[in-house]
C-alpha cells in the first residue's frame, strides 16, 4: 500500500505511518497511491481523483472537507474522512484571543507603547462579562468557544438548523433573533451552498 502526504504535516508523521505501507511524500506518485493524506492546499477535485485509479481512501488532516468532491469520491468508491476534533481547542481559544484582544484593545496598546507612549486612559476598553455572543453552528469547535464564553460570564445565543439541543448554549429558531442582541458574533460553518451569503446587512 502507498501512502501519499500530499500536503504539509508534522515531520514525524511519515514514521508513525510507516507500518502501514509506503510512505511518500513525492506528489509525482499520485498515480501509485491507495491512500493520500491532505490538509487545505490540495484540491481533490473530479480530475485529481481520476489521475489515481488506486485511491481507495482520503484523509483530511482538519475540520472541513471543503477541499474534496466528495460526491465524485463516493461514486468512485472512495471513502473520505477528516479529523473532526484535532483543532477545536486550539481555534476555540484563537476565537477568544480574538474576541478579548479587541474590546480591550491590545495591539494598539502594543502598539503605542513600542513607540514609547502610555495611552492608559485615551484606550476605553470593555469587558466580556455580560455581553451576548451569537454563534452561528455549534458543532465542535463552537461548542468548546461555548464552554470559555459562559466561564467569562457572557450569554451564548446559537444558531444551527441541524441541532436539537446545546448545553452550552441557548437556541435560537432563526438567524435574525439569534444577533438581534448579539455584541459578538462568531461563525464555525462549513462553506456551502446553504450556507454561501448567509449574512447581509438586512440580517
Amino acid at each position: 500500500m502507498l501512502i501519499l502526504i500530499s500536503d504539509q504535516f508534522d515531520s514525524s508523521l511519515p514514521e508513525k505511518l510507516a507500518s502501514y505501507g509506503e510512505v511518500t511524500t513525492d506528489t509525482g506518485r499520485l498515480s501509485e497511491a491507495d491512500v493520500v493524506l491532505v490538509r487545505s492546499k490540495t484540491k481533490c477535485t473530479k480530475e485529481y481523483m481520476d489521475s489515481a485509479p488506486n485511491l481507495k481512501l482520503i484523509i483530511r488532516g482538519g475540520v472541513g472537507t471543503d477541499n474534496i468532491d466528495k460526491e465524485y469520491a463516493k461514486e468512485k468508491g472512495i471513502a473520505v474522512r477528516n479529523t473532526p476534533k484535532s483543532s477545536s481547542i486550539a481555534v476555540a481559544e484563537l476565537t477568544f484571543a480574538m474576541m478579548i484582544a479587541v474590546p480591550t484593545r491590545i495591539v494598539e496598546g502594543h502598539t503605542s507603547m513600542a513607540e514609547g507612549e502610555w495611552k492608559k486612559k485615551e484606550l476605553k476598553r470593555t469587558e466580556l462579562y455580560g455581553k451576548q455572543l451569537t454563534l452561528f453552528g455549534i458543532g465542535n469547535i463552537a461548542t468548546e468557544v461555548a464552554k470559555r464564553a459562559t466561564a467569562f460570564g457572557m450569554k451564548v445565543v446559537a444558531y444551527d438548523k441541524y441541532v436539537q439541543e446545546s448545553k452550552w448554549a441557548e437556541l435560537s429558531d432563526n438567524p435574525k433573533d439569534a444577533v438581534r442582541d448579539a455584541d459578538y458574533i462568531s461563525l464555525h460553518l462549513p462553506h456551502t451552498d446553504e450556507t454561501e451569503y448567509m449574512f447581509d446587512e438586512s440580517i
